[in-house]
């Protein structure tokens, strides 16, 4: 049992410096934030601030990262045990990555202000990017011989990345359930079928 409490203070610790900045940066710019502030607001020290991080960077893409890799989960359960995914046939409910980003909209939207001013925007365009591109290979149904395979999938996988982004720029205008049944309709045009390179 004792072994345990380290763990859990350190992840007591590290979420109360989570918390504290994501609070500050409804306030200001994350490049107007200082360590002396961040270590205030979490009532700790430097010293305790640096045993974790060493720097403020450090501490935000943690942030990040970690909600990235929830995101991924999300976007991985429709498939998780497939080799292929028809889209004739999946339910709008087993897409559950838009309820992800309406569970998390508050980190969303505070990321993706002008005033965060930490490019969450690229960070966010280019993993959805790379989850799509190593994850999916699209089935063309009517294919063009003039069409470049590769570059489709890119006008693909962009106008899907555009709709989550408009999604949330949008203030979630539209019901996750919607979401999910719009890009349902949207990938079975021409697209009905993908297939799932990753396998680990």
């Amino acid at each position: 049992m004792s072994i345990q409490y380290p763990d859990k203070r350190v992840k007591r610790t590290k979420e109360t410096f989570r918390q504290v900045l994501l609070s500050l940066l409804e306030e200001k710019s994350f490049h107007e934030i200082t360590i002396t502030e961040i270590v205030r607001a979490a009532d700790f020290n430097r010293g305790t601030f640096y045993a974790h991080y060493e720097t403020k960077e450090d501490l935000l893409d943690e942030i990040i990262e970690e909600m990235f890799e929830e995101m991924t989960d999300a976007y991985r359960k429709p498939y998780l045990d497939l080799s292929v995914v028809d889209f004739n046939k999946i339910q709008p409910n087993s897409i559950v990555l838009f309820d992800h980003f309406l569970e998390n909209k508050n980190f969303y939207k505070l990321m993706l202000r002008p005033t965060t001013n930490y490019n969450f925007h690229e960070k966010l365009l280019k993993r959805l990017d790379k989850i799509f591109r190593n994850e999916f290979e699209f089935l063309v149904t009517d294919v063009d011989p003039d069409i470049d395979i590769k570059l489709f999938s890119t006008y693909r996988i962009h106008g899907i990345i555009g709709l989550i982004l408009e999604w949330i720029e949008n203030d979630f205008e539209q019901s996750s359930s919607y979401m999910a049944e719009q890009l349902i309709h949207i990938l079975k045009f021409h697209t009905p079928k993908i297939y799932i390179k990753r396998k680990n």
